[in-house]
């Protein structure tokens, strides 16, 4: 997925919750001129997938790379 700094996307990492988390830290990281790469971790599983509602879960890691 690319984010623009205007905040629009190309691609799609699977949307909800956890696609709006990584949008918002990739435009915190264009707005801060960042240069290095990031890993997140976003994890899910069992309660915390079902307190956002979501009918799946799991686990998902998102390199952030400014390009």
């Amino acid at each position: 997925m690319l984010v623009m700094s205007d905040g629009s996307c190309i691609g799609t990492i699977g949307g909800g919750c956890v696609e709006a988390e990584i949008v918002r830290k990739a435009l915190f990281m264009i707005r801060s001129n960042g240069k290095k790469s990031v890993r997140h971790h976003v994890d899910l599983t069992g309660e915390d997938a079902q307190e956002e509602g979501m009918v799946c879960g799991g686990v998902i890691d998102v390199l952030l790379e400014p390009i």
